[in-house]
């Protein structure tokens, strides 16, 4: 690269230690600061939306030593309809996933309601070094850096640092889980996308379509692997199922107390899979609110970096395209979608993957940049020479 538009840091192949991981952490803290300034951190303000039902599975859990949440949750099921579960001898249990009420007893018990703040911010940082360490793997430290900084800072990721997510949750697992299977350490990319399932249900699907993938590549040793490491997380979520709902296979979304003519009854979520297709698809693109397009505008730029990469590695291009397409069509047929408060929720793990081609991008247009020579003035014939 010519001298005239080297930057420190972001040539290929270089990982210097000023853009390394201690810059990007600290990039990211110097955003959540920025994010977090002047807003209370103790008020349980940015509970909202379905975050105080995992929060009050949290209190449940350390204050109760059970996860009823009848003594919780005041106002009775005019209140609550359709964020608790009916379980097993009349119990209130959470309808939503309990994967993160259990990890933030720690941070409750420590902090009381700041502690669901500070998990959150821990685990977007977790994110964040996902995100970069995929990136990593295809461009430069600069690169990846300035990629998964625009990721969080340019997308509606960003609407979710003062919040109490289980969407970031469950994308960090989804993202760690594949960049680990990717450097061929199948045991912990299993590990942690069996957890991904216990913070998300429909999180199978990635990993069936992960052990697919590997079934598909010479050697089956890996697909095996990752399969045997997440099936203990998949046998403690059916337990857990069978204790709280007397089948393995039905969840807190298959037993939604709802009032229907003042009467308590059971509905399941997997009716609400009855969307038309293209309506989901039009609003996940375009709503002004919730749409990709108009709340992650960057993410555009990726499009030509997955031709890249699909290109340089067909194998693990087609799998995340395949996991980024099919997310995003399966909630493109569910009907409460848009149920966010900024960007689509749903699809943060397909946001946070897509950083990878984009990383692709922003290095091509650096080694084009990289490639123009640099202007050449005549020198005035009364200089020459002095």
């Amino acid at each position: 690269m010519p001298g005239w538009i080297r930057i420190p840091g972001w040539a290929a192949g270089g990982a210097p230690r000023s853009a390394g991981l201690p810059l990007f952490l600290l990039l990211m803290a110097a955003g959540i600061l920025a994010s977090l300034w002047g807003k209370p951190v103790r008020s349980g303000d940015f509970l909202i939306g379905d975050c105080p039902y995992y929060a009050s599975a949290t209190v449940s859990l350390w204050t109760d030593g059970d996860l009823d949440l009848r003594n919780q949750l005041k106002g009775g099921l005019e209140a609550h309809q359709r964020q608790v579960a009916l379980g097993r001898g009349g119990a209130w249990y959470p309808k939503h996933p309990i994967l993160m009420p259990l990890l933030s007893v720690p941070f409750y018990a420590l902090l009381g309601v700041a502690g669901f703040l500070a998990f959150n911010l821990l685990v977007l940082a977790g994110l964040g070094t996902a995100v970069r360490a995929l990136c990593r793997r295809h461009v430069s430290a600069g690169v990846a850096t300035f990629t998964a900084a625009v990721v969080l800072a340019g997308t509606f990721l960003r609407a979710y640092v003062y919040n109490y997510s289980p969407d970031l949750l469950s994308a960090l697992l989804v993202l760690g889980g594949l960049f680990l299977v990717l450097q061929e350490r199948p045991l912990g990319g299993g590990v942690l996308l069996g957890l991904s399932v216990m913070a998300k249900i429909t999180n199978v699907f990635g990993l069936l379509l992960v052990t697919g993938f590997l079934l598909a590549r010479p050697g089956r040793r890996d697909a095996f692997r990752v399969a045997v490491a997440a099936l203990p997380f998949l046998a403690i979520l059916a337990i857990l199922n069978t204790v709280m709902f007397g089948s393995p296979v039905a969840s807190g979304y298959d037993r939604t107390l709802v009032l229907e003519e003042g009467a308590p009854a059971i509905v399941s979520h997997m009716g609400f899979f009855d969307l038309p297709a293209l309506d989901g698809i039009r609003g996940q693109l375009f709503s002004s609110r919730t749409g990709l397009i108009p709340t992650s505008p960057v993410l555009l730029l990726a499009l030509p970096g997955l031709v890249l990469l699909v290109r340089r590695r067909p194998w693990e291009g087609l799998l995340l395209l395949c996991l980024c397409e099919f997310t995003f069509l399966l909630f493109s047929t569910y009907r409460w979608w848009a149920t966010s408060h900024y960007g689509n929720r749903f699809l943060m793990a397909p946001v946070g993957l897509m950083a990878v081609p984009l990383s692709l991008t922003f290095d091509w247009m650096l080694q084009a940049l990289g490639r123009r020579r640099p202007l050449t003035l005549p020198v005035p014939a009364a200089t020459r020479g002095k």
